[in-house]
């Protein structure tokens, strides 16, 4: 009966996708930006539309304003390369990443609960479920917490967060590791590690992770 009421318990939290670092930054410009540039793939608030070519736009909240801007400036250095996103980022201004990364980040996760899909419900986990999970526990939670909200990375890498990620773009981006279209020091061998199998599960376990956010 624990687990069960763990199930449903709303987990209040405070700080997630705090402002704080970017305090010279202008929100108001950060939101027209967004509006203008962001928001047809990855929404005002940062809830990225499901289904179709926009279940593969990552959704950008609970995402750290830090981990936000990290991105933005690796696209427009050229460090990443993508289509659309290195285009845009050059597009637009240092500043006007800064003031977006901001508003992005500014938006705080209000709660969470996780749901029947974790396999906590009355009849108990499946094999599949406790396998996947054991995985889960062992490889990414080290770095995105079993919630998907990660680790502080201190002086080392921003770690982005997974709580509530669109499961199709986890999916891919799991892949482009594994297949090197993308390459981390990191990521690249945890995912040659995955079957195929994991990787829906992983995938699935972040993004069935329901959450409420606090908008500015």
């Amino acid at each position: 009966m624990k687990q069960i009421g763990l199930l449903l318990i709303l987990l209040l939290l405070t700080n997630i996708g705090s402002a704080e670092a970017f305090k010279g930054a202008n929100l108001e410009a950060g939101k027209r930006k967004a509006n203008q540039v962001c928001a047809n793939c990855h929404g005002l608030t940062g809830q990225a539309s499901a289904g179709g070519n926009a279940a593969f736009s990552p959704k950008l909240t609970p995402q750290t304003g830090e981990y936000i801007e990290m991105k933005l400036m690796a696209y427009r250095s050229g460090q990443i390369q993508h289509p659309q996103m290195s285009l845009i980022a050059q597009m637009i201004s240092e500043e006007d990443i800064r003031d977006v990364s901001a508003w992005y980040g500014g938006i705080k996760l209000k709660g969470y609960r996780f749901t029947e899909e974790h396999g906590i419900g009355v009849a108990g986990p499946t094999p599949d479920q406790i396998s996947a999970r054991e995985k889960i526990s062992t490889l990414c939670a080290p770095c995105h917490g079993m919630d998907g909200i990660a680790e502080d990375g201190g002086d080392g890498p921003v770690i982005p967060n997974l709580i509530g990620q669109q499961k199709e773009y986890m999916v891919l981006r799991l892949k482009d590791y594994q297949e090197d279209r993308m390459v981390s020091p990191i990521m690249t061998p945890i995912a040659k590690t995955l079957t195929s199998q994991d990787i829906e599960h992983v995938a699935e376990w972040y993004s069935s992770i329901e959450i409420q956010i606090e908008e500015h």
